[in-house]
């Protein structure tokens, strides 16, 4: 990798954990003015949709860029199964890790991301692109503290075109309204 692009996707990365800011949690409150300012009005990506089979999930992909903090956009909060890609770095399909958020919940629903954390490896998702549909399988899934997300390991460069989903997960301080963990799908094109 080069040293600009892994400049570029360090600072990325760090910006990117700054969505723990916006993982509330669907009491309302606090967590909701403060993920109201951070969601996409972007609307759809053009012929970006993401579909787990093993969950019954799909979702058009809205995309997704940065806030005037440096921070990554959420997906709306109005529909909780609305899935976003980070449009500023690779898309599903091509080469590098494109990079997928979704909700846990929102409005008192179950969101996209809701069963991220059952995904198994070999477990298929697909993307339909532009120029067709893209299989990924997964090769792995955690769920990290905030504090210890694996920056390098979700966002640094790759030979393949790769997928991640994040979403966040674990236990919800309710007085921040806020999870304190995230689960990151990682997938690799078959």
């Amino acid at each position: 990798m080069s040293r600009l692009r892994l400049a570029a996707a360090v600072v990325i990365a760090a910006l990117l954990t700054l969505l723990a800011t916006a993982c509330g949690s669907d009491t309302g409150g606090a967590a909701d003015s403060l993920a109201t300012g951070q969601q996409s009005n972007a609307g759809p990506v053009s012929g970006y949709t993401l579909t787990i089979p093993k969950l019954n999930e799909s979702s058009p992909l809205v995309g997704l860029g940065l806030n005037a903090d440096k921070s990554i956009q959420v997906p709306p909060l109005a529909d909780p199964m609305q899935a976003g890609v980070y449009t500023k770095g690779p898309m599903p399909g091509q080469v590098g890790p494109a990079v997928v958020l979704a909700h846990i919940n929102a409005n008192g629903k179950p969101g996209f991301g809701a069963d991220f954390h059952t995904l198994a490896t070999g477990d298929k998702i697909t993307v339909t692109a532009p120029s067709g549909p893209v299989t990924f399988a997964v090769t792995r899934t955690e769920t990290v503290p905030k504090a210890e997300f694996p920056t390098a390991a979700v966002y640094s460069d790759t030979k393949d075109p790769q997928l991640r989903l994040i979403t966040c997960r674990g236990t919800l301080d309710r007085s921040a309204h806020n999870y304190l963990g995230q689960t990151i799908v990682y997938a690799a094109k078959v």
